[in-house]
Formats: C-alpha cells, sequence, structure tokens
C-alpha cells in the first residue's frame, strides 16, 4: 500500500486490550538515538540506556550511514544558501564601489562580464535527478518488475523487484520535479535540487535505521522500504493523497518486525503494543524515523478510534510534545491509552491512528 504496508516476515497482531500478558518494551521512555551513532540500548529501570558500540555490527554501514547523513546535512546548507541568494539578489544592491569599478570597465570586458554571470547561471540552472545507489551511472528510470516482489522465489530476485519498482517511481517523481524545475527562478531551481538530493540521502539513512537485524532479511526489507518512501514521495509531489495505510500492530520488540507508515516527508513512523494497564488499557511505544525535514512529535496525532469511540493518549513522562526528531535520528515515546475496555466490543475492532489532519494510518 502507497506510504506503509507489512514486510515479509512481519510480527503477529497483539493481545487484545483487555490482555492479562504484561510484556516489557524500554521505551517506557521518550529516547533519541542518533543515525550515525547506531547506539544499541538495554532495559533498565528508567528506559533505554545507550551503549558506546554500535547496533549494527557492520563499522561499512555505520560508515556508510555517516557519510550520507552528512549528505543530507549539506544538501540542507544548500538549500539555505539558495533561498538567502534569493533574498541578497532580490532585496540588496551591491555597494557603490562595485558597481563603480564596474561601471569604469570597458565596453568588451562589461559585455564578456555578463557572458560571464550568464554562462555560470545555465550551469547552476541544470536539473538534477536521482541516480540510484544500486544502479548508477544514469538517471532513474522506468524500469519492468513482477506484480508481487514478495512472492519471488530468492532474496536476490525480491530485492532486484523492489529495486525495478523504486527506480520507476523515482523516474516518476523526476519527471514531476522537471515540469516545476522548468518554471522555476534560478533560486527556486537550486532550492529543488537541494530538496531532491535532501531526500534522496535521507532515504538511505531511514530505511538503514529502520532495518538492523545483521541477516539477509534486512537487504529484502531495506529494499521494500526504499520503494514506499519512493511512493510516498511521488504522491507528495504530484499533490495526490493516498488512502489511510491499514498497518499490522505488534508486540514484538524487534524493529524489523513493526510495521511503518512512511510520511510525505519521508520519515518512518511505527507502533509496539508493549503492555496492558491497571486501567484496562494498553501503553504503546510510537517510533519516529525523521526523514530529511526532521519531524516534530505531537501526541494530540496518536490515538485509539472504535469508529466514534475515540481515547487520547496519556503521555508518559518526559513528555515528547514538541520535540523535533533530527533527520536521520530514530525516537521514541510512549503513550498510554486508557479504559479501552469502554469501547465497542471491548476495542477488539478498533485500530491505533497517526492523524496529522485525517488519518493517515491505523495500525490493528
Amino acid at each position: 500500500m502507497p506510504g506503509g504496508g507489512t514486510r515479509p516476515g512481519a510480527g503477529a497482531g497483539r493481545p487484545g486490550p483487555g490482555a492479562a500478558t504484561v510484556k516489557f518494551w524500554p521505551a517506557r521512555r521518550a529516547v533519541a538515538r542518533e543515525a550515525v551513532t547506531l547506539a544499541p540500548f538495554r532495559a533498565t529501570g528508567a528506559g533505554l540506556e545507550l551503549g558506546g558500540s554500535g547496533m549494527d555490527k557492520s563499522s561499512g554501514r555505520r560508515l556508510a550511514l555517516t557519510a550520507v547523513s552528512a549528505a543530507v546535512s549539506a544538501a540542507a546548507a544548500l538549500a539555505a544558501a539558495a533561498l538567502l541568494a534569493g533574498c541578497t539578489s532580490s532585496g540588496q544592491q551591491p555597494p557603490a564601489s562595485t558597481a563603480t569599478a564596474a561601471g569604469t570597465s570597458a565596453g568588451t570586458g562589461t559585455s564578456a562580464g555578463t557572458a560571464s554571470a550568464s554562462a555560470a547561471s545555465s550551469a547552476s540552472a541544470a536539473f538534477v535527478p536521482i541516480t540510484e545507489p544500486f544502479d548508477p551511472g544514469h538517471p532513474a528510470q522506468p524500469l519492468s518488475a513482477p506484480a508481487s516482489c514478495a512472492g519471488q522465489d530468492a532474496t536476490l530476485a525480491i530485492e532486484q523487484c523492489y529495486e525495478h519498482k523504486t527506480e520507476t517511481a523515482d523516474a516518476a517523481i523526476d519527471a514531476v520535479r522537471q515540469a516545476a524545475f522548468a518554471r522555476a527562478t534560478g533560486t527556486q531551481q537550486a532550492a529543488v535540487n537541494a530538496a531532491d538530493q535532501g531526500w534522496l540521502a535521507a532515504r538511505a539513512v531511514v530505511c538503514a535505521q529502520a532495518y538492523q537485524g545483521g541477516g539477509t532479511l534486512d537487504g529484502v526489507e531495506i529494499a521494500a522500504c526504499l520503494l514506499d518512501e519512493s511512493t510516498a514521495r511521488l504522491n507528495a509531489v504530484k499533490g495526490s493523497t493516498p488512502p489511510e495505510a491499514v498497518l499490522k500492530s505488534t508486540d514484538s520488540t524487534r524493529l524489523g518486525d513493526v510495521s511503518w507508515y512512511t510520511t510525505p516527508a519521508g520519515s518512518r513512523i511505527g507502533m509496539i503494543d508493549t503492555q496492558g494497564d491497571a486501567a484496562g488499557g494498553v501503553i504503546i511505544a510510537w517510533i519516529v524515523i525523521a526523514g530529511a525535514d526532521g519531524f516534530v512529535v505531537n501526541p494530540a496525532q496518536f490515538s485509539y478510534r472504535d469508529g466514534a469511540f475515540t481515547v487520547a493518549g496519556k503521555v508518559m513522562p518526559p513528555s515528547p510534545a514538541g520535540h523535533r526528531v533530527k533527520p536521520g535520528a530514530e525516537y521514541q515515546f510512549s503513550l498510554d491509552y486508557q479504559h479501552l475496555s469502554a469501547a465497542p466490543g471491548g476495542g477488539a475492532g478498533g485500530g491505533w491512528v497517526y492523524a496529522p489532519g485525517a488519518p493517515a494510518a491505523v495500525w490493528r
């Protein structure tokens, strides 16, 4: 489903809200983990304790994430510089001494300077298409792929299927963005390129952060994640709103078992049913992996709904409200959904909803 879906090997459904079984998930408090650190965690009485060695046992992946994270920062800086340049060109004039010096130049020199400026402007106005890290050397292009990637009989074939679908989606993104690029001013064009490249760099970080099991399944899950990210991006640049994503809830503490929703900006949101509470409710650990623009947490956007019956989660301290998750970082916070036994059917037919406006995703 666009913007999210169930991965191969996804975890089993949660126990009912009134279940007596109590499971402990260390995310009892709001915590953050930087993508480039990849610090492991262990359960303590207070929540998550971050260690010093990487969760991902591959030092190569840690270096790759560091490099990609730097690319995200560089793209953001480029966008900011482009906007600043626009303000300078539209709101400020060059110093009088500079103008005077230019005015005293010979006519041929002035023409040459104008020609050089025009050439530089033309060179900086080239659209930068998406180039896939898994298919480098040329812009993204439409490729054929089986209808069902998960149904392929080999891991490599599954990955390749997802990659082909991702590249096809990215080619469609380029077509939409290039049309907008052609209508934009020079400053806007620089911002378009910076935003696109920033999103592309962040995509790799976000997906690698979500899947760190260390086995061959990681490659499949990451490939599927790339497709989710590109599908969400394509919907965003086209201005289309996909239907509400229906995802599977889980009580597994393995992030690879989480069903993720991908926001239009490329952040990933998931949930884990951690334990029942004393009031007949459930404590949910919400997980955010922020995309290129970061993510600002608003607990009011995360609720339990069953038709007209709605429960707003009680924030468990420390409050995550207003926290800005940095691009590529993972952040967890917990909400206690109390008195679910009052829901129709005892809460068996509802789900946990992320609604930044209209409901975007529900986990059941």
